[in-house]
């Protein structure tokens, strides 16, 4: 989309049904002449025009490149091996995407994001905005009860997530890592600001429903925003804080940090220079940032929504542990001094792009490749 295609075809397994980010349910009750799952599912606006998303498989893929100059088994070697892929135009192909694009809605689910504003203090930047977000949402419960397989192992039938061995027991996936760090960050914020110095820019927070779904939180809020998105400066996402990556002590006083150089180059400046003035600077780590990374963080948290309507972003994580969407995802493994000492990473950034006499530049530079994982805190 960024570079104005007019569709896009992705090799590999179809998607879910949908538009962006959205997911199809299954499992529910189907009506007279309705099939058991809706074709799409969206909380955005369909009066919106996208390009169209389709998936070939292998066979279509060795045809479509057959006249080409490089050939598909070619790319596909490229791009297992992580190298760059060679850019050619496919002389003489055409392709046509017939869409219907009549719907009717089968089924509607209510939820709610919950926003909250600190006001600036200067009469005229007060109307502009840094947004903060974190999602309040995780996978669920499993409502099926304990069975043993012929193995001899312990099964539960529902069970959203991942049960981890020895803990079958809970039925519960509580999420106090993904996500209930960042509300619980975010909120400790919003209090810090509310009751401190004022920043001239206002302040945005939300706490996006959904998340876990598809993003359907902070998609229906960049299409229905509360405050006018031309105003927002940046967005600052808040999403797993509370533990090490793996669960490793030299992990202790790292963040990894996505996006913060893909759109303003100047905000992820400002993230570096924030770190600095801390007492105890933390290790920013942009392995996750590179577009190869193989778990595409970039596009699956709520910061992309905002970046797609051109708002610069940092994503903060933890990056992934054993418990990740496990159902032992749980309090006792927070690591609360750490949360602590990225929230206070969080405010010292956000009190800079509040208090800047101008929005952060968007320069479109980023990202930059190959940096070195966990490089110091003032150092690239």
């Amino acid at each position: 989309m960024d570079r104005g295609a007019a569709a896009v075809i992705g090799a590999g397994p179809a998607p879910f049904a949908g538009r962006r980010g959205g997911a199809s349910p299954a499992g529910q009750a189907a009506g007279p002449g309705q099939s058991n799952t809706p074709d799409f599912t969206t909380t955005e606006r369909l009066d919106r025009l996208l390009p169209p998303s389709a998936s070939g498989n292998d066979a279509f893929f060795e045809f479509l490149f057959s006249r080409a100059p490089v050939k598909y088994v070619e790319l596909k070697r490229l791009a297992d091996a992580k190298q760059p892929l060679p850019a050619f135009r496919l002389e003489g192909v055409a392709l046509t995407f017939d869409i219907n694009a009549d719907y009717e809605p089968v089924r509607t689910q209510l939820t709610q994001n919950v926003v909250g504003i600190v006001e600036g203090s200067d009469a005229q930047l007060k109307s502009t905005y840094v947004a903060f977000g974190a999602h309040y949402d995780h996978v669920g419960y499993a409502d099926g009860e304990l069975t043993k397989e012929a193995d001899g192992r312990m099964r539960r039938a529902g069970a959203p997530g991942r049960v981890t061995a020895g803990a079958e027991d809970d039925r519960i996936w509580n999420g106090a890592d993904d996500d209930g760090s960042g509300t619980v960050t975010l909120m400790a914020m919003a209090h810090a600001f509310a009751t401190g110095p004022r920043p001239k820019r206002s302040l945005l927070f939300v706490w996006h429903t959904g998340e876990e779904r598809g993003r359907w939180g902070s998609l229906y809020f960049v299409d229905h925003p509360t405050v006018d998105l031309d105003r927002v400066v940046a967005q600052l996402n808040i999403d797993m804080v509370g533990r090490n990556r793996d669960d490793k002590a030299s992990e202790g006083n790292s963040i990894y940090l996505v996006g913060s150089d893909r759109i303003s180059t100047e905000l992820d400046e400002i993230a570096q220079a924030a770190n600095r003035s801390l007492s105890a600077p933390m290790k920013l780590d942009y392995e996750l940032n590179d577009p190869s990374d193989p778990e595409s963080v970039y596009i699956r948290s709520d910061h992309y929504s905002y970046a797609a309507k051109g708002i610069p972003v940092i994503f903060y994580t933890d990056a992934l542990h054993p418990d990740y969407h496990a159902n032992t995802d749980e309090v006792s493994k927070i690591e609360f001094d750490k949360m602590a000492r990225i929230g206070d990473l969080i405010y010292a950034t956000a009190s800079r792009i509040a208090n800047l006499d101008h929005a952060p530049v968007r320069d479109r530079l980023g990202p930059r490749q190959g940096r070195v994982a966990g490089a110091s805190p003032t150092t690239r």
